[in-house]
């Protein structure tokens, strides 16, 4: 009876949507998706005539053959067709672009399944012996399906926090964009976490984890109801924001939304505070395609990273230099081949005798539209990219050349160096073949890296460390005390050097605090054999204040400022007049 078979249907349904919805509206839906599709089919197969037992045939018949692929296809498509009417209705996206993608996968799934159903009718009506053997292969194909949708959702959403990915969100946002109505708005938010860096460098990646995935819930709870949330990696989120004309202002929406991000969050039990930029573009005043809107809300967010206010519209960036982070990566592959990145150095001074100690090699970017670009702009997300390798071998390179006709033999050359240059399997080969390329002594190169770079993979990187100083390279801890594993790293690692972050040097002055941590650090440094470099050295005061806690070297703008190699020729000639006679080694040269 197919009226037995629809009520059998859809009790499963209804309890199967109970179990797994907790909406009465999203039950009711199912349900009645289900009716309409069973029953449809069902009178598919009475208006061609198919009726009594299939077993009562010799063979199949072509009209009820065609008769059953019709009925099914009718399931599959009115499926579809419900699932999306309720999506679109709820999210204010595109049916069409929302039926387009669930047909596909319920052709996957559902075709699988609904093409065993005549196998298992002609089995019942044969014999009941089949149905056990029959429930093992269905059970097996339900298994195998069940598993391709896990693959299919797997590659549409973020692992770590269940939200869209990028490839998901661009997909939604092209349906936004192509069922754009005009009663509604259509905004991309993109947000960045504020201090995230630091919070993962110094609680660690798994702290790190959990806020992520802690911000995703809260987002996702926060966000209005037909809004769409995605990470689009690392601590990068994004909205797809549907906004009614006559609803409160899209600006009044992100504020709000905003307000409620900002409260601390629980991580592990403990609540952990984190700021969030945000950047707004909206369609179709600001951008027509998703890729604009993507690339306009990325600007805006970027602007509100460098002013540190909150929420920043694409309009009021306009008028402005666009520095948005996806600009910049598309133009700092460019700039490599204009030769747009250039060296400037940095002296380091011994404090004993005012003597210039090492010069730091800094890249630098003249942008042609936006002028000079900060490092802390450009060089994070090439961090991030495979953009970081050639940058590091182009410093190393200009830095070793020009310093090798310098006429001091005896001032060594920082370069910093990169997490994944130290990953990078043929870093050291490429590394000498420079240095034997501009013959510059290995002995006189130093290389200065992060904590968070040694940590990164320990057992590669000790092994990468080893051949460098083996070679007679020399190894700085940058940044050091504000990173999470400062005594691991000493104890693990065979370094030469440590530099004490600014952040503590510029304390010395104000906060006692920081000078006893600065007076550690510069003790156990010592009783290891390492020189201690002040970082951030700005004035007569400071250099008193490291020289008076036994610093080494001191490094800083009252000392110089980045310089060209031609600036530095002449300050290294003068700076030798500057020293010489200076009575006492612990006071600072005059030109501080």
């Amino acid at each position: 009876s197919p009226s037995l078979a629809v009520g059998i249907a859809l009790l499963g349904t209804t309890w199967h949507a109970t179990g797994q919805v907790g909406s009465v509206t999203s039950v009711v839906h199912r349900v009645a998706g289900t009716a309409i599709s069973l029953s449809t089919a069902g009178l598919i197969l009475f208006a061609m005539d198919v009726r009594g037992a299939i077993t009562s045939f010799a063979t199949v018949p072509w009209d009820w053959a065609a008769a059953i692929v019709c009925a099914g296809l009718a399931i599959l498509c009115l499926n579809a067709i419900v699932a999306a009417i309720t999506l679109s209705v709820h999210r204010r996206i595109s049916f069409v672009g929302l039926l387009r993608r669930g047909l596909g996968v319920r052709v996957t799934a559902e075709g699988a399944m609904l093409s065993l159903a005549p196998i298992w009718v002609i089995a019942i009506d044969f014999s009941l012996v089949l149905v056990p053997l029959l429930g093992i292969t269905t059970l097996l194909v339900f298994r195998s399906t069940r598993e391709a949708l896990e693959r299919s959702h797997e590659a549409i959403h973020d692992p770590l926090t269940g939200l869209a990915n990028r490839r998901a969100f661009f997909d939604q946002l092209d349906d936004a964009l192509t069922d754009a109505r005009p009663s509604v708005r259509t905004s991309v938010l993109i947000m960045d976490l504020d201090g995230f860096k630091e919070i993962n460098d110094r609680l660690g990646h798994q702290i790190g984890d959990a806020l992520l995935i802690a911000f995703a819930d809260r987002l996702e709870r926060c966000q209005p109801p037909d809004a769409v949330s995605a990470r689009l990696g690392g601590d990068e989120f994004a909205v797809l924001l549907m906004n009614h004309v006559g609803e409160r202002s899209v600006f009044d929406v992100v504020q709000q939304l905003h307000d409620q991000l900002a409260e601390p969050l629980v991580v592990d039990g403990f609540p952990v505070t984190v700021g969030v930029s945000i950047g707004v573009a909206s369609a179709p005043d600001d951008a027509l395609t998703a890729r604009d809107l993507m690339r306009g809300a990325d600007v805006a967010m970027y602007k509100a990273k460098r002013t540190r206010s909150a929420i920043e519209l694409y309009d009021s960036c306009e008028r402005g230099p666009q520095r948005g982070r996806i600009n910049l990566l598309n133009d700092l592959g460019d700039a490599l081949r204009r030769h747009e990145l250039h060296v400037q150095f940095q002296p380091q001074v011994r404090m004993s005798d005012g003597a210039v100690d090492t010069v730091e090699a800094l890249v630098r970017w003249q942008h042609p539209e936006h002028g000079l670009v900060s490092p802390s702009e450009f060089v994070g997300l090439a961090e991030q990219t495979d953009l970081i390798q050639p940058i590091t071998r182009m410093v190393l390179h200009m830095a070793t050349s020009l310093l090798a006709t310098a006429a001091s033999t005896d001032v060594k050359l920082a370069v910093n160096i990169s997490a994944r240059s130290l990953q990078e399997s043929d870093f050291v080969d490429d590394l000498f073949r420079i240095l034997h390329e501009t013959r510059f002594p290995a002995d006189r190169l130093e290389l200065e890296v992060t904590e968070r770079a040694l940590v990164t993979n320990a057992e590669r990187t000790r092994f990468t460390i080893q051949r460098l100083r083996e070679a007679g390279i020399r190894i700085a801890i940058d940044d050091f005390g504000v990173g999470y594993s400062s005594f691991q790293t000493l104890r693990l690692l065979d370094v030469d050097r440590v530099k004490v972050d600014r952040e503590f040097v510029q304390g010395l002055l104000t906060h006692p605090r920081d000078r006893l941590i600065v007076s550690s650090l510069v003790q156990l440094a010592h009783d290891l054999g390492l020189d201690v470099v002040a970082e951030g050295v700005e004035s007569t005061a400071l250099w008193d204040a490291v020289a008076g806690l036994g610093c080494d070297v001191a490094q800083g703008y009252g000392i110089a400022v980045p310089m060209s190699f031609p600036e530095l020729r002449r300050w290294l000639s003068s700076w030798q007049d500057v020293v010489v006679g200076s009575p006492l080694p612990a006071r600072a040269p005059a030109a501080i």
